[in-house]
């Protein structure tokens, strides 16, 4: 692998921060979620911040928080909208190699819970949302693999076999 970073970019529940982890781990990285960073730097929820500051703050502060990370042997765990700031990917992209975990919709819509919040519009469906953001994450992709129907471990050896590192 050339490039010193992994990031992951899907959907919400596509697995990337269940799979970043235990990759980080297995391959000694540093493990990333940038959800996460978000949350500790706003301190509130991300749901919170959408329906409070509105989409498009959230997606700001998203590329801020980004933009402001100091990438040096990481798997990085994105939130599923990163793929509308071309600023993010790029910078993304630099010195990492992105890799979309793909999650067929009736399989991704499954995981989705009622009461979870994404960075939509209101009027966006869950299908619209996936429709609208496929080709992004396909676009941004060095890389992808199929997480439908299979385990954590399955994805993390295809990984790690489709960058040699088995």
């Amino acid at each position: 692998m050339n490039k010193k970073n992994i990031v992951l970019t899907g959907m919400p529940s596509a697995g990337k921060s269940t799979v970043g982890a235990p990759l980080a781990s297995k391959l000694g990285l540093e493990f990333i979620d940038t959800d996460l960073l978000i949350k500790q730097r706003e301190n509130k929820e991300l749901k919170n911040i959408v329906n409070e500051d509105g989409l498009q703050k959230f997606l700001e502060i998203q590329e801020e928080v980004i933009l402001g990370l100091d990438l040096k042997g990481c798997v990085v765990s994105t939130g599923g909208s990163v793929i509308y700031s071309e600023a993010a990917m790029h910078f993304l992209k630099q010195d990492s190699l992105v890799i979309f975990l793909e999650l067929d919709f009736t399989e991704n819509e499954g995981r989705i819970t009622p009461d979870r919040r994404f960075a939509r519009n209101e009027n966006q469906s869950f299908a619209d949302l996936y429709k609208e953001r496929m080709p992004l994450y396909r676009k941004y992709a060095d890389l992808t693999v199929s997480c439908t129907g299979r385990g954590i471990e399955e994805i993390i050896k295809e990984i790690e076999e489709k960058l040699n590192l088995k």
